[in-house]
């Protein structure tokens, strides 16, 4: 059993504040804190050891209900602790432990902190979500301040990534994870509450495969209409708690919160669980703006995925994708069968009625003029050309039947005879196909080689490379077809 904030490097809140009067050596030594850790800021100017209370130790008890069993993990804001409520012991709850996340004196001695962060969490207490971590309290027992949460079995998404996803995933395997966080952040949003320092450490991947989205105590609560700016009791960018490596340019500048900051930051763990890379290099928004770093492009990942993801990686606010739920809606996988099908019954129908021209691509000597497409055609020649871009990007160019990109190509043709996409497609799978079959050639397999040169062939007929290929292992005597 782990928690989010043991065994990962990088990864753990570190508390810090503005040094209205610290010394240049603090800031020093302030600034060479890592990128993917939290920064929080303090007001000492001398060094100050995290921790919890020194009276805490494994048997103690808080409240004289919660006895705490073993250390999981600790971090900038405090320490967790494996704890068994006695309360639920008593009546025979078939989970009697929870977790207990014991302050850090950072928090418990600044009274601004400590009220914040208690009123935030009440507040946190509301987003009864199956992909957010429940929060059951939030307390005092002396000196000791605590917040009493559900307890996890698994491991942080950083621990995945760094064990198991080092070289990426697929995104089919990675669907179930990003679909979770999305899910999470966008009913937070709904509740007026932007998480702020959202990245891999502050995930967890249960033993069952579940997603949890933690740590929304340290959230910022979106500012309301003036009318309600007295609800706005915790702004964490007035505290300096945020994670370069992961958040916006804007929470950077310190500009007031907005939901497109977590969605740059969950377009950074997107990308990460794919690719098994931060996507600036764990460089901050500030810096990769100022190298006009761009983001590598991953060829593993279809068109639309593609896009998806830098969109909301874009650096700049008025760039980037603007809600969560609409970086669901572009990322989320499609299929476009059901336009399609009903566009080409629609074809059907129109070309039984007369509505359209059908001509064959051979005829050359027609005016591309007289083709005018109806609405209902232009949107079914939009969706071939959709699905045969997707089919390219996924290596279906010619196979299997009546599901690739030729085929897709040759509805659009059917439709409009003159349609340079399609006529470009079309070039580029002959291109493909014929780069595929000269590798096939220099290996010997000249029999497969020959097959592939017909596939392109069906594309692109009087391709000149494929037939002087042809031309030459025809030569040698080879029958595709013996």
């Amino acid at each position: 059993m782990s928690y989010p904030e043991d065994k990962v490097d990088n990864d753990a809140t570190t508390v810090f504040k503005s040094l209205a009067s610290g010394s240049v050596d603090e800031t020093v030594i302030n600034a060479t804190v890592n990128n993917d850790g939290t920064l929080l800021a303090k007001t000492s100017s001398m060094p100050h050891v995290q921790k919890p209370s020194e009276s805490l130790r494994i048997g103690s008890v808080l409240q004289n209900r919660f006895v705490l069993n073993e250390v999981l993990g600790s971090g900038g804001m405090g320490t967790v602790f494996r704890a068994t409520d006695l309360r639920r012991q008593e009546a025979q709850d078939h989970q009697p432990d929870v977790a207990i996340k014991v302050l850090n004196d950072e928090f418990r001695d600044d009274p601004e902190l400590l009220i914040a962060l208690q009123r935030e969490t009440k507040k946190s207490q509301l987003l009864a979500h199956p992909n957010i971590v429940t929060v059951y309290d939030f307390d005092r027992d002396g000196n000791n301040v605590f917040m009493v949460m559900e307890l996890l079995e698994g491991k942080s998404l950083a621990q995945f990534i760094k064990e198991g996803a080092a070289q990426g995933i697929t995104f089919k395997e990675a669907w179930n994870i990003i679909r979770g966080l999305s899910l999470a952040l966008a009913y937070a949003h709904k509740k007026n509450i932007i998480h702020s320092d959202f990245k891999p450490g502050n995930v967890f991947i249960t033993s069952d495969g579940g997603v949890k989205v933690l740590d929304f105590g340290i959230a910022c609560a979106v500012v309301r209409s003036d009318l309600h700016r007295d609800e706005t009791v915790f702004n964490a960018r007035d505290l300096g708690a945020l994670t370069p490596a992961y958040a916006s340019l804007e929470m950077l500048l310190g500009k007031d919160p907005d939901p497109a900051d977590d969605v740059y930051a969950l377009a950074c763990v997107c990308y990460e669980i794919l690719s098994g890379k931060h996507p600036y290099g764990k460089l901050s928004a500030q810096k990769a703006l100022e190298v006009n770093l761009e983001v590598p492009v991953l060829n593993s990942l279809n068109r639309r995925t593609r896009v998806a993801l830098t969109h909301a990686l874009a650096l700049k606010r008025e760039q980037r994708t603007a809600t969560v739920d609409s970086f669901l809606d572009e990322i989320e996988p499609k299929s476009v069968w059901p336009r399609i099908l009903v566009s080409t019954a629609l074809i059907t129908a129109l070309a039984i009625a007369g509505s359209y021209y059908y001509v064959f691509n051979a005829f050359k000597f027609v005016d591309q003029e007289i083709i005018e497409l109806s609405r209902e055609q232009q949107l079914a020649v939009n969706d071939f050309l959709e699905l045969a871009q997707i089919h390219f990007d996924v290596g279906y160019l010619v196979a299997p039947s009546g599901s690739n990109a030729l085929w897709a190509y040759h509805q659009v043709l059917d439709i409009d005879p003159y349609n340079q996409q399609a006529q470009e497609g079309l070039q580029k799978i002959a291109q493909a196909v014929e780069q595929q079959a000269a590798e096939l050639y220099q290996q010997g397999n000249y029999k497969a080689s020959l097959a592939k040169i017909e596939e392109g062939l069906e594309a692109v007929p009087k391709h000149e490379e494929l037939l002087d290929l042809k031309d030459k292992i025809l030569q040698l005597g080879v029958n595709a077809y013996h």
